[in-house]
């Protein structure tokens, strides 16, 4: 065999190994809105190649609902990675790792109305006087439970169809994080659509919004908890958090806005609330 060929033939082989020996993260979506939880996921997996070895990322080419890839990432087969909020049940069936991505600011919720309603929402003041209103959210949500606990009335739908259900008057508020709303603001061209951003309410819970893995990927688990505490501890966690918030939250105003809290019965026990380096405050800056 020439030498060339049999250069290209270990080539090959050695490649074909490194990609047989690679761990497979196989996370839910490339959608744009999720473009920091991939981030943050690409940066933990880095930062542990030394101790577990080169990986590879997929994703599903079709898009699934919260419940669908919840479901699918028990077994692990189409998914072995998600992220969502917690809650008892899903600590129980998936492996949480207990660093919120987004460090709590999904907790921090305004919304959008139809354009030309602000003054039904000014005078808002208490959890009371919210359940004058109906909220939009989608299926498998997280807030459902917080906003049903305080005695709110929800309209579920896909994300996407809620725009267009809100417009339609189906319901009054469509809850967004802080970190969202402004992005799906110009990419759906809501203004067009008769759709505004409320201006002076902010509702806040402790809504924790994690990394979950397959039961069947303890491996993955570790490999993730060792990445991000390195990301705690090195600055890029924080980092990549004001990279993708920072403009989100000026623009929000949080200072100028009436907060009204709402409890969260999911919130496990486990939840680290007293480690203040993983959750957001108002009052925080960027270092």
């Amino acid at each position: 065999m020439r030498a060339w060929m049999l250069a290209l033939w270990l080539a090959l082989l050695s490649c074909q190994t490194h990609a047989e020996s690679a761990m497979e993260v196989r996370y839910i979506s490339d959608a744009p809105r999720y473009q920091e939880y991939i981030e943050i996921l690409r940066t933990a997996l880095d930062k542990t190649i030394p101790e577990y070895g080169p990986y590879v990322m997929s994703h599903p080419e079709a898009e699934m609902n919260e419940p669908r890839y919840m479901a699918d990432a028990v077994s692990g087969k189409s998914v072995n990675l998600v992220w969502g909020s917690t809650s008892v049940e899903r600590e129980r069936t998936l492996i949480p790792i207990r660093i919120p991505l987004g460090k709590g600011l999904l907790g921090y919720r305004i919304g959008l109305i139809r354009a030309g309603e602000q003054a039904r929402f000014s005078g808002v003041k208490t959890r009371d006087d919210l359940k004058r209103f109906t909220f939009g959210m989608g299926p498998g949500w997280g807030d459902i439970a917080i906003c049903r606990h305080a005695g709110l009335t929800v309209w579920i739908d896909p994300y996407e169809k809620l725009f267009k259900m809100l417009t339609a008057g189906r319901f009054d508020f469509y809850s967004r994080g802080v970190n969202e709303i402004f992005t799906e603001f110009q990419a759906f061209h809501l203004s067009e659509q008769g759709i505004a951003v409320e201006k002076d309410l902010l509702l806040h819970s402790i809504y924790p919004f994690y990394f979950f893995v397959s039961p069947a990927e303890p491996r993955l688990a570790s490999r993730l908890k060792m990445g991000l505490e390195k990301m705690l501890n090195d600055g890029s966690f924080d980092a990549i958090f004001w990279k993708y918030n920072q403009a989100n939250i000026e623009r929000a105003g949080l200072a100028r806005r009436h907060v009204i809290e709402l409890a969260n019965p999911a919130l496990p026990p486990d939840t680290p609330l007293d480690d203040h380096r993983l959750w957001f405050a108002p009052s925080a800056r960027r270092p």
